[in-house]
């Protein structure tokens, strides 16, 4: 019996110190393994830091009028007779857009000219009594009172038909028509809009400290939503000669050539101001930029030092950075690169300080690739 007791607990002792002695060579060799390993090197692209010319610039959000837009609509009260122009007509100065029925108009007008007429024969006539004592001087002040009521009534009822047809106030494009044939209009029916095109405005706001930067004569580009990537040139017009006590903005106005007509009033205008002269800085790609709580960095390809292995081979090294404005898909380091520099643009995201790298500018990668 108890050479069976011993010889049981001979195995168990020989079974579970295999196990344990298993696992504890397992966990050696293991953390032999990770001591060792040094992963692959992470393949990025990179570009060098360049120095540029840059022009400096301000920028604002403003939005497109007319230099001349207007909503047109009738005076007087009538019922529309004709429509002489049709939905995005051109139109020239002057033009008749819409008549009124001036029917009672025109047939009162010859009876108000003959009233007028025979004011004026009465004038004649009591200046002739006059000069042969027959009539007083108050006879002759009556009738060419009498005469004057006449003509203003005549010049009155003129302007009532005059009213009655609605013109162009000056050249442009036509609107949608808001109206209809045998329609009756109140006074102040809005009927079509009238924008001259050629020229737009552009009115924006910039902050005080900008006051002494702008001046009517400096260019400017406009961006617009529906036309990505494309800038319109135009200039400045006009600066205010006040600033805002509430908001401590100042109003400023720029034109801009539209001869195409691919711009309309009331869009929304991402407005960049040229000012100054151009000034040397130190420009990288978007795309290397790191940003964190901790502050801007890139990481900047080097050579690996003499303790960090093979002499030959690449390593990523973090440098915080300080930045400038942004032009396109730049953007202006003014502390920490020095141009020349190889800064990382592709696959930031992946990589830590120090880590070992490989260069592949002909592989298409993203900034937050893995």
């Amino acid at each position: 019996m108890k050479k069976r007791m011993a010889f049981a607990i001979g195995l168990l002792v020989l079974v579970f110190g295999g196990v344990f002695g298993w696992n504890a060579m397992g966990k050696y060799f293991m953390n032999q393994y990770f001591a060792t390993f040094e992963p692959p090197p992470a393949t990025v692209s990179a570009a060098p830091a360049e120095r540029q010319s840059w022009q400096p610039q301000i920028r604002a959000v403003g939005r497109l009028s007319a230099v001349r837009g207007v909503d047109l609509g009738n005076e007087v009260a009538g019922t529309v007779k004709e429509i002489l122009f049709e939905s995005g007509d051109t139109v020239e100065a002057g033009e008749v857009l819409v008549q009124l029925d001036d029917a009672i108009e025109q047939a009162e007008l010859p009876g108000r000219v003959a009233q007028m007429e025979l004011a004026r024969l009465n004038v004649g006539r009591t200046q002739e009594l006059i000069g042969r004592s027959l009539a007083a001087e108050e006879d002759l002040d009556r009738a060419k009172s009498e005469l004057e009521q006449t003509q203003s009534a005549v010049a009155s009822l003129r302007a009532t038909i005059a009213k009655k047809q609605i013109r162009a106030p000056f050249s442009g494009t036509l609107g949608i028509r808001q109206v209809n044939l045998g329609e009756y209009l109140p006074p102040g029916t809005p009927i079509v809009t009238l924008q001259s095109l050629d020229e737009l405005h552009v009115d924006f706001t910039l902050p005080e400290e900008f006051v002494d930067d702008v001046a009517p004569g400096q260019e400017v580009e406009v961006a617009v939503s529906a036309y990505p990537g494309q800038a319109f040139a135009g200039e400045l017009g006009a600066v205010s000669v006040k600033v805002d006590p509430t908001s401590h903005n100042f109003d400023v106005q720029a034109v801009i050539d539209n001869r195409e007509h691919r711009l309309r009033p009331g869009m929304f205008a991402d407005v960049t101001v040229l000012a100054g002269h151009e000034e040397p800085v130190v420009a990288v790609p978007k795309t290397a930029i790191s940003y964190s709580l901790h502050g801007d960095a890139v990481f900047v390809v080097e050579e690996a030092g003499p303790d960090d292995g093979d002499s030959a081979s690449l390593v990523a090294r973090q440098r915080f950075v300080r930045l400038g404005t942004s032009r396109g898909e730049l953007v202006e380091v003014t502390e920490g690169i020095e141009p020349g520099e190889r800064v990382v643009t592709a696959g930031v995201q992946k990589l830590r300080d120090g880590m070992a790298i490989q260069v592949n500018n002909e592989v298409a990668l993203s900034a937050g690739s893995d």
